[in-house]
């Protein structure tokens, strides 16, 4: 008896230990120190209290020696055995653990299925991690592998400001409005101003525009954070009904009338679920918590203005919750979703208190949100090309256009710098494609397969998919949010510089990036690298069609959490110029060291983890 339930317990905790190992990325370590302990227990029970060595003690041995291998060598496949070896343990334990009497078979039979179930979960996530095999090595770049940055060839601080101050001058730059129109003919004026060609691809769709949001309340104008973009509009007038407070999709008594709704921000995302750290340098801290969380607030949490259409609703107004005012203010969110034919609006949590107290008494207010809507609205990405001495092979560079603030989207900016550095140069190894694409900020139209630079990859596939006779893209560049500086809402609810810089979000698509990146950075004193993989399907940023395609590539794509504020001022107050000239330097050395790198060496992006990331 004691042997069979010492096997029982030994299973299931070999299947914890198995599973835990499996979907907890970055602490295989820990588990198979865990793993060590339990199985040399179990070796000592066999040995002094059983007195017996059979298969099972055998197994256990192999197990032992493969965990402890893995310490020593933090090998994957190693890795993968010794989690097989835990697996094959715990079912062997549990269904060859002998017969209890027959009082005993329905209860043995339950837990049996039950502990089945989690064996074939764990046996699943075994297979689909020795798929996309989560655990990499590190590389080390050869010591004659260098690139240096003549900074009297770079573009100074003031004349990247200078250039700022221009694309700043255009206004707010959403897709195909005449501020974005007019950046893109601005950049491609400068940049055949030196000399290139100018590639384009025009595109045409329907665009929306808000000019005016009021919400009016006891004949008094509460003040809007901003509109929800592609909601809806109205006229001059706006549509007045009785408020009524609801929840998101809980419409029905709404009917005819406004519906007032609340959303509360996630502060503390698991961030493990949708990030995965590589490596990070002078970033102790490694992922905050509370990065990007009006965006993903906004992704998760849905208003759902489909439901709200589909049930007659007039308009809806969200009221922010966990945010700061400040915080909330001209927040272009979210900018991912499709035209919804209703208009609804956002309120902070101090005005909107006040928009609640009067739904839950079911007063009667206007809603105004007045647009412009333009049918076949023209828009355009485009490209230029230096030419490499390898007339197989590319290295595409690539950023947005579209934007609302002066780092979402400077990387074109950054890029302007980066091709007038690049020309008084030597002729590159490979051809460079330097891409600016549109419809970042329209991505129900233009999202392609993943982000926009996908529908952009898919009208060009002569310049990276290698096929018939095309070139074949064997590296990536991503550039995009430069200069950006941390501001948090702190502990007392203010929003306020941290006297940090952003978290420096670096997609690498290989331990082969991610190498090159860390020796780009690794003379900074003013860096906060955070290395990322592609993870659970999600990877932020226009790097990730490259990445989807197999194109090995580095991402730099920082995410302050005022990211999409449509402000007056482009958020100048926390933008600096010099972070931005020391971030184009790394750029343009990372550049520089994929082009010298072999083809071989470089290989091909890794598949995205699964499960729960790394974040510390």
């Amino acid at each position: 008896m004691r042997s069979q339930l010492n096997r029982e317990l030994s299973g299931i905790v070999f299947l914890i230990l198995a599973l835990g190992a499996s979907v907890l990325i970055g602490k295989e370590m820990s588990f198979a120190v865990l793993a060590i302990i339990v199985l040399l227990a179990q070796l000592g029970i066999y040995t002094f209290h059983f007195k017996k060595r059979g298969k099972l003690f055998w197994l256990y041995a192999v197990a032992l020696i493969t965990e402890i291998l893995f310490l020593a060598t933090k090998e994957f496949w190693i890795f993968a055995f010794a989690i097989l070896l835990l697996i094959v343990a715990g079912v062997w334990n549990v269904y060859f653990a002998g017969e209890v009497r027959k009082s005993g078979k329905v209860f043995l039979v339950v837990r049996r299925v039950l502990f089945g179930i989690v064996a074939l979960v764990a046996s699943v996530v075994w297979i689909v991690n020795l798929y996309v095999q989560p655990i990499t090595g590190s590389v080390t770049l050869p010591a004659e592998l260098t690139a240096e940055i003549n900074n009297d060839q770079l573009d100074s601080s003031t004349t990247m400001l200078d250039n700022i101050e221009k694309m700043n001058s255009f206004g707010s730059r959403t897709t195909g409005s005449e501020g974005h129109n007019q950046f893109i003919a601005w950049l491609q004026q400068q940049v055949t101003d030196m000399g290139l060609t100018v590639y384009r691809d025009k595109y045409t769709f329907d665009r929306w525009e808000e000019k005016n949001s009021s919400v009016i309340l006891d004949n008094q104008e509460i003040h809007v954070s901003s509109a929800f973009p592609y909601s809806g509009e109205t006229d001059t007038n706006g549509v007045t009904g009785e408020f009524v407070y609801t929840k998101p999709g809980k419409y029905e008594e709404a009917k005819g009338k406004i519906a007032v709704v609340e959303i509360k921000n996630f502060k503390n995302f698991p961030m493990a679920l949708v990030m995965n750290i590589r490596e990070k340098f002078r970033a102790p801290g490694g992922i905050p918590s509370d990065e990007g969380d009006l965006v993903l607030t906004t992704a998760l949490k849905h208003a759902k203005l489909d439901e709200a259409k589909e049930q007659g609703v007039r308009a809806v107004i969200i009221v922010w919750d966990g945010v700061s005012d400040e915080k909330a203010e001209k927040q272009y969110l979210p900018f991912t979703e499709h035209y919804f034919g209703i208009p609804a609006v956002w309120v902070n949590k101090t005005d909107g208190q006040k928009v609640v107290n009067a739904a839950k008494e079911h007063k009667a207010g206007t809603v105004i949100l007045e647009a412009e809507t333009q049918k076949d609205a023209p828009t355009e990405s485009f490209y230029v090309k230096i030419e490499g001495k390898n007339k197989k092979e590319s290295i595409i560079v690539n950023t947005h256009t579209d934007g609302v603030n002066v780092v979402e989207e400077d990387g074109a900016i950054g890029m302007l710098s980066m091709i007038r550095y690049l020309q008084q140069q030597e002729q590159p190894e490979r051809t460079m494609i330097f891409t600016f694409v549109t419809g970042h900020f329209r991505l129900p139209e233009f999202k392609g397969t993943s982000q926009a630079t996908s529908t952009w990859m898919q009208a060009h596939p002569e310049l990276w998919d290698g096929k018939d006779g095309h070139l074949k893209a064997v590296a990536g560049l991503t550039v995009e949010h430069l200069g950006s500086l941390e501001w948090k809402d702190n502990a007392s609810g203010q929003y306020a510089p941290t006297g940090k810089i952003s978290t420096e979000f670096t997609y690498a698509g290989n331990e082969r990036m991610e190498a090159i990146w860390m020796k780009a950075v690794e003379d900074r004193n003013n860096t906060r690298t955070v290395i990322l993989r592609g993870h659970n399907k999600f990877q932020f940023g226009e790097s990730q069609p490259l990445f989807n395609a197999g194109i090995p590539m580095i991402g730099l794509i920082p995410m302050p959490d005022y990211l999409l504020v449509d402000s007056a001022d482009r958020e100048m107050d926390k933008f600096d110029v010099n972070l931005m000239h020391e971030q184009v330097g790394s750029l343009l050395k990372a550049l520089q060291l994929m082009d010298l790198t072999e083809t071989t060496e470089l290989g091909t992006a890794d598949k995205y983890s699964f499960f729960f990331g790394r974040t510390k």
